[in-house]
């Protein structure tokens, strides 16, 4: 059996006797200085990679210059200290370029693997060890990492040649699970096609009552909320939270904001409510609609939303509603009358004009 060793931190436990315990900044150096290039290949930090972005579509944020971007080499670091919940915000890249100061770039000092390292904080955004060590506003706002932290954060040093082993063995077998994940996950997006297409047959129907949206819904855009330390804690849905959700009927699937005024009557959901995202960065967001169900608790909404609540049950059911705002055909609607396919945002009147067919109530 392998001798092992106390590491001397807590929550480490126990290390192989030939293992070190250093802190980031013995293993790595941060890259602050400038770029100062005119014309500099800008990149991008996603949990799926470092990659070069796309400035001529003024899509995102946009900077006014990159003059003061940090250079990045093939083989540095790159740290999201600002996203240290939604899953790995780390990754080496293997470009070169400039990315923004607001990312820690990390350079590898001799024996020190850059893509052990990777793996290694990897597992501390998984594991929420970042988060743990994070600081901020509060949990739900502004909970950054600092450099100040994250230098001083420990690391486990193997020998260099174990190092490279470790890396080899973990490619390896991420490769196979990702190879079994682009199979599952071309099923799924297939099931996914069936299930559009499913619901755009029986949504879509040509008898009934004629109407707009506006006939039948009582609608209101949500509030926007300011960042506070102290008073009402309240549930809360925002964009973020809809994801691949139809329903959405558990309290822990919600958001929580803390405001210092009492919320009106109005902008609390009910039972059977729909909610749509009005703008939103990622326009194929813009139009998503979910429904909440079984609210035992006060919850109230994002002003990047717009509340649809039917308030003519007697003629249409909300649940068919919803299928019916999830179909292509919906899709194609809203395109139409935002006038492109490219939906940046929608509004009251645009969802108020859209035409739509109430089918027989056996039909529904």
């Amino acid at each position: 059996m392998r001798e092992m060793k106390d590491s001397g931190i807590r929550w480490m436990g126990d290390i192989p006797s030939d293992w070190n315990v250093e802190r980031v900044k013995h293993g790595f150096v941060r890259k602050k200085e400038e770029a100062h290039q005119e014309n500099p290949i800008v990149l991008s930090l996603a949990r799926a990679g470092v990659k070069v972005r796309d400035i001529s579509n003024n899509e995102g944020q946009i900077a006014e210059s990159y003059y003061n971007y940090n250079p990045v080499d093939v083989d540095d670091l790159l740290i999201n200290p600002m996203d240290l919940y939604s899953g790995a915000n780390c990754s080496i890249s293997k470009i070169k370029g400039v990315i923004s100061p607001a990312y820690i770039n990390l350079r590898y000092c001799e024996g020190h693997n850059p893509n052990y390292y990777d793996y290694y904080f990897k597992v501390q955004y998984w594991m929420m060890a970042f988060f743990a060590h994070g600081k901020g506003v509060s949990y739900e706002n502004r909970w950054t990492l600092n450099a100040e932290t994250l230098m001083n954060y420990p690391i486990i040093v193997p020998p260099y040649n174990e190092q490279c082993r470790i890396v080899k063995y973990l490619d390896s077998k991420c490769s196979q699970i990702d190879a079994i994940i682009e199979k599952q996950q071309t099923i799924i997006e297939k099931l996914k096609e069936y299930k559009l297409s499913l619901i755009n047959e029986v949504t879509n129907v040509n008898e009934g009552i004629s109407c707009h949206l506006g006939f039948i819904s009582q609608m209101k855009n949500g509030l926007n909320f300011t960042d506070t330390l102290e008073g009402i804690r309240v549930k809360f849905l925002g964009v973020g939270d809809f994801k691949q959700y139809l329903f959405l009927d558990n309290e822990e699937q919600f958001s929580t904001v803390i405001t210092e005024s009492d919320i009106s009557e109005d902008y609390y959901l009910k039972d059977g409510d729909i909610v749509f995202v009005r703008s939103n960065g990622s326009k194929e967001l813009v139009g998503r609609a979910v429904m909440v169900n079984n609210i035992t608790f006060p919850l109230t909404y994002s002003g990047f939303c717009i509340r649809f609540r039917n308030i003519r049950p007697d003629i249409i059911d909300s649940r068919f509603l919803l299928y019916y705002f999830r179909s292509p055909d919906f899709r194609k609607q809203l395109e139409k009358y935002s006038q492109g396919s490219n939906i940046s945002n929608m509004n009251q009147d645009l969802l108020s004009r859209m035409s739509f067919t109430i089918p027989r109530w056996n039909i529904k």
